[in-house]
């Protein structure tokens, strides 16, 4: 076994949160240039969407199993991988003429981003003593957010000053950086003993599926992914369509609630280190973000009303991925199984933020006002405490020895 660290770096956390947003870089970068991407492609409706979604597809079919590669090759060497994989596809994106290449091109940059996200936490919990790791991945659960929230909010600029094919290659360039910056925090804990690998990619995937954490775990984040996307994506919708604010202003209203998410996620660790249980603080805080998405999504409230809604929804929100991501230890079946539980929980992820739009828009459709998308968050809401209920069941029996 490695011995665990005496202290924590800090300032190698940080650098790890840090790669970790970058590859989020790959999620914000899109939205604001669909509009020049569309002008100049010539893309259609149904193109334009898989531009977006492409990430979610990527990691809803290979998050589990990039996350056995992982544990099974090594983490550092299959977050290098990611980084240049994301690279790559991001500078060939940037070469596009037509729907076809760019589409695939965020392929390779979804399969990038899997390899990196699920690479970089157990690194991460390597360089923080044990009773530090909640918070480290309190700052680590922010990542997402963080990253995509900040491309949102300066891809205005840079779309002005180079246009979609200069911010490409910009973040495609900007990797070369941040894989410097990885080496550096993580290289006093890359090395690992064989032991704790896991013997073949496909064992450690069924290890992971007989045991009931990292399954209790990954459909938890799928509710609360789910309940994120549907509000996140549709408050500058609202705010344009039903308050008749320009789309600057709805986006960057958008980006500051997305923003807003790592503070609840940087909440987490402090919550969970003052005693309070993991299953309690994701039950209150599933609970926060189903009434303030009933404020965001009821049609008769002030318009202020319904963006503080939004602010409530998405900072207290961010409590659930800190919480699931410093659970991973404890749920993986061996500590050489921690990548493939991270890649199972994105999995999670990715089919709750797949289903969770596509409900609540045919819902609303069919009631007619926004006040209908609660006839999907409630119940969502009440499925995630009812998991975090068996999740605390769960806990409970391992700490015991049972």
């Amino acid at each position: 076994m490695t011995a665990e660290p005496l202290t924590t770096s800090w300032s190698r956390v940080t650098a790890v949160f840090l790669v970790g947003v970058s590859a989020a870089f790959l999620i914000g970068k899109v939205p604001a240039a669909l509009p020049l991407l569309r002008a100049e492609l010539g893309l259609s409706l149904f193109q334009a969407g898989l531009v977006v979604s492409m990430f979610t597809i990527v990691t809803a079919a290979t998050g589990i199993l990039f996350g056995a590669f992982a544990d099974r090759f090594g983490h550092l060497r299959v977050a290098a991988v990611g980084l240049c994989f994301a690279g790559v596809s991001s500078a060939l994106g940037s070469l596009a003429n037509s729907a076809v290449p760019l589409i695939a091109s965020r392929a390779g940059e979804g399969i990038g981003f899997v390899l990196v996200s699920v690479s970089l936490p157990p690194l991460l919990s390597r360089l923080a003593r044990p009773e530090d790791r909640p918070k480290a991945f309190g700052l680590w659960g922010a990542f997402v957010p963080g990253g995509a929230a900040s491309m949102l909010l300066i891809s205005g600029a840079l779309l002005e000053d180079v246009g979609w094919r200069g911010m490409w290659l910009a973040i495609a360039v900007g990797y070369v950086f941040f894989a410097a910056l990885m080496v550096w925090a993580t290289k006093p804990v890359a090395a690992r003993p064989a032991a704790s690998r896991t013997s073949t990619t496909g064992g450690s995937f069924l290890e992971v599926l007989k045991v009931p954490g990292p399954a209790l775990l990954a459909g938890i984040f799928g509710c609360y992914s789910s309940l994120f996307l549907v509000v996140t994506a549709f408050v500058p919708l609202i705010l344009v369509e039903q308050a008749g604010w320009s789309l600057p202003a709805a986006a960057t209203a958008g980006a500051a609630v997305i923003a807003a998410n790592a503070a609840g996620n940087l909440a987490s660790g402090f919550l969970l280190s003052s005693g309070l249980k993991r299953a309690e603080v994701i039950q209150a805080t599933a609970l926060t973000m189903a009434l303030g998405a009933s404020l965001v999504f009821t049609d008769a409230l002030p318009i202020w009303l319904r963006i503080a809604g939004g602010v409530l929804f998405s900072g207290v929100g961010g409590a659930i991925p800190g919480s699931l991501f410093s659970a991973v230890a404890l749920h993986a079946p061996t500590p050489g199984h921690a990548s493939t539980v991270n890649g199972f929980m994105f999995q999670g992820v990715s089919i709750g933020q797949f289903v969770g739009p596509a409900i609540t828009t045919w819902v609303v459709g069919l009631v007619g006002t926004w006040t209908g998308a609660l006839i999907y968050v409630w119940p969502v809401a009440l499925l995630c405490i009812f998991l975090a209920a068996l999740l605390g069941r769960v806990e409970t029996r391992r700490l015991e020895g049972i």
